[in-house]
């Protein structure tokens, strides 16, 4: 709030931040997902330009999912600690920078619980400025679809399972995006967004890249069982819907 009333441009800068009328200082948490969950009663948020957190019936913040730095005035003793598989800490930079292949979530979107398995979380990694500052070449860019375990009691964090990462910029979506679990299925839906891809039919070739990517995984999958390819895309999100329920409603 520092900064409010400046435009981008101005200082103090965020590493990201959007058009003046809604840049930093003003549009500083840029909330993009809220996903109640039943199992303590509470919202998990997305917030585009923080992390992920959890904020209770009580109004606190119970964790963060983010890189430690920048967070102060005890929100810093909330943030979660990164673990592998055995419950041994990972060490990461103060702009999350982690040994082990654990990496944290960056300008991320969808950050939903996983309904049918308490403290799982999954969120759509767009990557856009990566540790916090961006890649000697745009090419060099990702984004991930990410699983992560959490544990409110020990305040750590664990990554479970990524895609996306080996798929590089051919598969990466600045901004937007959409991923979701469905359990009647077990299985994953996503859509790697890019607003304003382009397609010239007439050669049969994209003259934009990256493109959008509509995909579904079998839960725990490391390939797609289905991937569709969106032509001429404008969109920003997509997801599956129950036609029963929604001619119902």
């Amino acid at each position: 709030l520092d900064a409010q009333g400046q435009s981008v441009g101005s200082e103090p800068l965020a590493p990201f931040g959007d058009a003046a009328g809604v840049g930093t200082g003003r549009n500083w948490a840029h909330v993009n997902s809220v996903a109640y969950d039943p199992t303590d009663d509470s919202i998990i948020i997305s917030a585009r330009h923080q992390g992920v957190m959890k904020i209770g019936r009580d109004k606190q913040v119970k964790w963060i999912l983010a890189p430690s730095v920048g967070w102060k005035n005890g929100l810093e003793k909330k943030l979660l600690k990164p673990v592998d598989a055995n419950g041994k800490a990972i060490k990461c930079s103060p702009t999350g920078d982690c040994e082990g292949g654990f990496d944290f979530t960056y300008t991320q979107h969808a950050a939903w619980p996983r309904a049918s398995k308490k403290g799982s979380i999954v969120v759509f990694d767009n990557g856009q400025v990566r540790h916090y500052e961006q890649p000697a070449l745009p090419e060099m860019n990702y984004s991930r679809l990410v699983e992560y375990k959490i544990d409110p009691k020990k305040m750590t964090v664990q990554q479970t399972w990524e895609y996306g990462k080996e798929r590089g910029h051919e598969w990466y979506s600045p901004v937007t995006s959409l991923t979701e679990y469905h359990p009647d299925k077990n299985s994953i839906v996503t859509y790697s967004a890019t607003a304003g891809a382009e397609y010239d039919f007439k050669n049969g070739a994209f003259v934009t890249a990256p493109n959008p990517y509509l995909s579904e995984f079998k839960w725990g999958a490391k390939e797609p069982s289905v991937e569709i390819q969106i032509l001429n895309n404008k969109g920003y999100q997509a997801m599956p819907i129950n036609l029963d329920k929604a001619m119902n409603n």
